[in-house]
């Protein structure tokens, strides 16, 4: 097949190299938003996508919006479930501490959690209460629960929920319900040679069989060895070692033993010696891995130590059964996403480790500014938005990147050399002369180093920063803070007390309301699955 290129500028035909996830997200949202764009997409018949995932934010709402898709059509499919938070359990201090990570918005000013932990001491207030005062749907979390309202809090279903599904399956629900029936060419076979322009741009695709596929833009989704973007036009590789030190993973998949509950609505975070296991229920079995750096541990003792943990968590049997497939982790950027007629999306362009659930962030986010870059203009794109693109893919991954290892940073373990690595050697450094784009993408952590009680008083874009900092045990104000407020404003003690008696209440109430809630299985199975039914293996397409 060859798809004709009638303009350098004019974009009226696109080829995606690799399927997957990414693959078949990009095909999905270019083939809807641009239904008279040739597209085609080849994949390797030898090549098994990664798979990891498997956990989303709150983002990936966007993505569904456009696409029109309801969860009744494409959960099943995938046997997805919701997710409203994100629990992390042993960062701080490793003695069995947890804290949740809710979605929604914050009810309450968080400056006044920490006047209430000054007032009462944190025996009273620690930091895994922050949470629980600032958002209810931390209630909700802990107990496995899910509802469409919280009454008295500004959570919005559509926007505060995020899911946790089998992404393979989900690019395969796209390329047969959306992509096929949309006129994507689906094609299979491996690429063999890349034909260029005097300019350097992508001409054409040479396949292992013969065949020849031109096109104005070229859609890398190779995942890590970035086949066109990297190796073909050379964006650098740009990694990410000195703030993230993992760089290996070990993933499983483990029978319900509970159904109904062990379905959480979190994916659970659990720090180890040498990294953190992830916990993530789907509809019929649980993903989990082990996600280490082979710096400090050996491959032999990551295994079973991790073996050790499924004991513990679910059975000796399960443990001792697990099939364990390796993964290799390459964190890190392209130095451009974007060059002449080439786009990396995925793992092509970047990955940070999934801590925050950002492995489909990239694909999604970066896609839907794609889709909006080709519109902007008629589908006619020059240099100016090409860098415009390249400087808004670059930043989100800076602010994940920076989100994620403030994890380990603002960690208050010393137990072994990885943690104290991790505390000691991370280092923000802030050049006051670095672009606009690199202090953006900074704003939260320059935030909190440089007036930590302003940005708890006033959170502008920095209510997630601040479950993470404040469960880690970050405090913005200290006793003798707190005691010199006091002195500027007496009435303030008071107002403090008032906020406790208030909080107790609240809580109390809170609590009798949650139990009453149906469990998550309970609501998918009623609202979702109608079954306990699942999608049990792929169904290949020829």
């Amino acid at each position: 097949m060859t798809i004709t290129r009638e303009s350098c500028m004019q974009i009226e035909s696109i080829v995606i190299v690799g399927g997957g996830s990414s693959g078949w997200m990009s095909a999905a949202l270019l083939s809807k938003s641009f239904p008279d764009i040739e597209i085609a997409l080849i994949e390797s018949p030898h090549t098994k996508p990664i798979g990891v995932g498997e956990s989303t934010l709150g983002h990936f709402n966007r993505f569904l919006r456009r696409m029109e898709l309801e969860d009744k059509d494409w959960m099943p499919r995938c046997n997805a479930t919701y997710k409203t938070s994100i629990a992390f359990k042993n960062f701080r201090d490793g003695k069995g501490e947890r804290f949740q990570y809710p979605f929604g918005g914050l009810e309450e000013t968080p400056i006044e959690y920490y006047e209430l932990q000054c007032q009462y001491g944190q025996e009273e207030y620690p930091p895994e209460e922050f949470a629980n005062f600032v958002n209810t749907n931390t209630y909700l979390a802990d107990r496995c629960k899910v509802v469409e309202e919280i009454p008295g809090s500004n959570f919005n279903f559509k926007d505060d929920t995020a899911y946790h599904l089998d992404a393979d399956l989900f690019g395969q629900y796209l390329r047969d319900e959306h992509c096929i029936p949309n006129g994507v060419v689906h094609l299979k076979g491996d690429i063999e040679n890349v034909v260029k322009r005097p300019d350097g741009s992508v001409e054409s695709i040479i396949t292992s069989d013969g065949g020849i596929l031109s096109a104005d833009l070229f859609i890398d989704c190779t995942g890590f060895k970035s086949l066109l973007l990297e190796q073909h036009m050379g964006s650098e590789f740009i990694p990410f070692n000195d703030y993230l030190f993992n760089d290996r993973a070990l993933a499983t998949v483990v029978p319900y033993i509970n159904r109904h509950d062990d379905m959480e609505t979190y994916t659970d975070c659990v720090a180890m010696n040498a990294g953190w296991v992830w916990n993530i229920p789907l509809w019929h079995r649980i993903g989990t891995g082990y996600v280490y750096s082979s710096k400090y541990i050996s491959d032999e003792e990551a295994e079973r130590e991790y073996r050790e943990w499924l004991s513990d968590r679910y059975s000796p049997e399960i443990a001792q059964t697990a099939h364990l497939r390796p993964i290799r982790i390459r964190h890190g950027k392209r130095k451009e996403a974007w060059v002449k007629n080439v786009i990396g999306i995925g793992l092509s362009y970047g990955f940070l480790e999934p801590l925050e659930s950002t492995g489909l962030m990239t694909t999604h986010e970066n896609l839907i500014y794609l889709v909006d870059t080709i519109a902007r203009r008629d589908r006619y794109v020059g240099r100016w938005d090409i860098n415009a693109y390249n400087v808004k893919v670059n930043n989100t991954i800076e602010v994940m990147k920076n989100f994620v290892s403030l994890h380990y940073a603002i960690s208050m373990r010393s137990d072994n050399k990885y943690w104290m690595d991790c505390t000691n050697n991370i280092v923000f450094e802030i050049d006051p002369n670095s672009s606009d784009s690199t202090k953006s993408a900074m704003s939260g952590v320059i935030a909190l180093m440089t007036k930590p009680e302003d940005a708890y008083f006033n959170p502008v874009d920095l209510d997630g920063l601040l479950y993470i900092v404040s469960g880690l045990g970050f405090r913005p104000i200290t006793e003798d803070l707190y005691k010199e407020k006091l002195k500027e404003n007496p009435d303030r003690e008071s107002i403090v007390i008032r906020k406790h008696e208030e909080y107790q209440q609240k809580k109390q109430s809170v609590l009798e309301w949650v139990d009453q809630q149906p469990s998550h299985y309970q609501y998918l199975l009623e609202n979702i699955y109608g079954t306990d039914e699942y999608v049990h293996e792929e169904k290949e397409v020829d």
